[in-house]
């Protein structure tokens, strides 16, 4: 039964994983460096949907309409690679950049796990500083005696 199972969710995989590299591979260029643009806007772009995968790795539906679209701008209308990027940028925000440009708008987003670090050090010592300035607690005569019994080995007897 397990390997029936193996067998059909690899057959699943080799099934489901051609159909992007097929779709792209249907992509006519007119020449070497239309295609590199192509691809390495692919790789520059994220996909809004998956956010944390490129277009060119992302197998949303989304990600296939913005392929179609970065195609449009690099084969049909031409547009340089700043071109492309200026127009997508303009439609969907700086966020549709994995790396987005260092501005005021961003500078929370270039500034953040800094500053996130910086306020978990700070917690970290004023903890620290606070535990060294709180004195140990002392023990009552009968719990020193108890503690005292107990080190000698005669156990938890009076």
């Amino acid at each position: 039964m397990r390997a029936l199972a193996v067998t059909l969710l690899l057959l699943g995989g080799l099934w489901a994983g051609p159909t992007l590299a097929d779709a792209e591979a249907l992509r006519e260029f007119d020449n070497p460096e239309q295609r590199a643009r192509y691809n390495a806007l692919l790789e520059e772009i994220r996909c809004l949907v998956c956010q944390n995968e490129s277009l060119a790795s992302s197998s949303a539906d989304l990600a296939q309409d913005l392929r179609d679209e970065v195609y449009r701008l690099v084969v049909t209308e031409n547009r340089s690679r700043e071109a492309a990027i200026a127009f997508l940028t303009d439609r969907y925000g700086d966020f549709v950049l994995y790396r987005p440009p260092v501005q005021p708008n961003t500078w929370l987003l270039w500034t953040g796990p800094l500053l996130m670090l910086l306020v978990g050090a700070g917690v970290l010592i004023a903890v620290v500083r606070q535990r060294r300035r709180q004195p140990e607690p002392e023990l009552e005569p009968a719990e020193r005696e108890r503690a005292e019994r107990l080190l000698r080995g005669d156990g938890d007897r009076p």
